[in-house]
């Protein structure tokens, strides 16, 4: 039977609610904090009330709401006070991940231990994290010591205009990891770059198109772009809200119309990925993690002409579908 996996278990999938299918609650250091301190989020009470937020949010569309943290291994993942920011807020559940961010993260990256490991070495890491538990030193060793706590989907992310050496061999770990064990891949392109890519990448290594979510790639607002993804029979995950200094949403919602036009709207996830401080209401931004159920989906319903089964697709029936699967290990 289909599962999904979060922080506290394995749960029915119809029970997510609304899901933001990338987003961050508890980053506690690594390198993406030190390359920019505005992705510190360490405050577990911030964290709660701006979950908080969300699930009040989600409350239009749903019972609760799933929030999937997609802070991956050597990146700052603090899982356990994670979990402790779920148990804070009433009608949310988390989704944590493994895999891995994009090369620069990892600053000295040639002795990172994704540069020593073999690929399988890697795979089996990433495995474990998902089967036994995410170890509670975020694989920043040399001591591994294994939580209660397991990983629901399996992150990839691929640098600026290309696929670095390093990357394709994260790439094709996270492939092996989610062949094993059934759980989705969910990915990070920069800047809009390399999402085709990505999932040609991952198909090519076996991995199944339903099983891959391509994230961040509103972030090319070309729909023919888009549109070689889903055709593919992947997911196209849209993200960045209310980032005005990129392009208005107007863009999102149009790039939202376009697909639904073409038939994809069951391909479609929707997150907020905001992931900095400065981008959360409890660190003083006009918006936040609620983002999608609180304006852009009412938007959508109410001022934008789109259908309400369409929406809950995008923020329920979809992601309840892509996070669902049934455990290999």
């Amino acid at each position: 039977m289909a599962i999904a996996r979060t922080i506290h278990g394995d749960v029915d999938p119809s029970t997510l609610g609304v899901v933001n299918a990338h987003d961050h609650l508890i980053r506690v250091g690594a390198g993406e904090v030190y390359l920019d301190p505005d992705h510190l989020l360490i405050d577990e009470d911030k964290a709660a009330q701006e979950a908080t937020y969300f699930v009040a949010a989600s409350k239009r569309f749903a019972a609760g709401g799933t929030i999937v943290d997609m802070c991956p291994a050597s990146s700052g993942r603090g899982v356990l006070a994670l979990k402790r920011v779920v148990d804070a807020v009433e009608g949310l559940q988390v989704i944590a991940a493994t895999g891995f961010h994009q090369q620069k993260v990892y600053l000295e990256w040639r002795q990172s231990w994704v540069n020593q490991y073999t690929v399988n070495e890697i795979a089996d890491l990433l495995i474990a994290d998902i089967v036994e538990g995410i170890d509670a030193n975020d694989y920043m060793g040399p001591l591994v010591k294994r939580t209660d706590i397991k990983a629901g989907c399996i992150k990839w992310a691929t640098a600026y205009g290309k696929i670095t050496d390093w990357e394709a061999k994260t790439g094709q770990a996270v492939a092996i990891a989610s062949k094993e064990t059934g759980a989705p891949i969910n990915t990070h392109v920069t800047a809009g770059t390399c999402g085709p890519e990505q999932a040609r990448f991952l198909i090519d290594q076996g991995v199944a198109p339903e099983k891959i979510a391509i994230g961040h790639i509103q972030r090319n607002w070309d729909p023919w772009v888009q549109e070689q993804i889903t055709k593919l029979g992947a997911y196209v995950e849209l993200d960045g809200t209310n980032r005005i200094k990129y392009v208005p949403d107007n863009a999102r919602v149009n790039l939202v119309k376009t697909l639904l036009d073409k038939g994809y709207g069951k391909q479609i996830l929707l997150g907020t990925d905001s992931g900095k401080a400065s981008y959360q209401k409890v660190y003083g931004s006009v918006s936040g993690i609620d983002y999608d159920p609180a304006v852009f989906c009412p938007r959508l319903v109410d001022d934008e002409g789109v259908a309400p089964e369409a929406v809950q697709d995008l923020l329920v029936n979809n992601a309840a579908t892509f996070f669902a699967f049934d455990p290999l290990g």
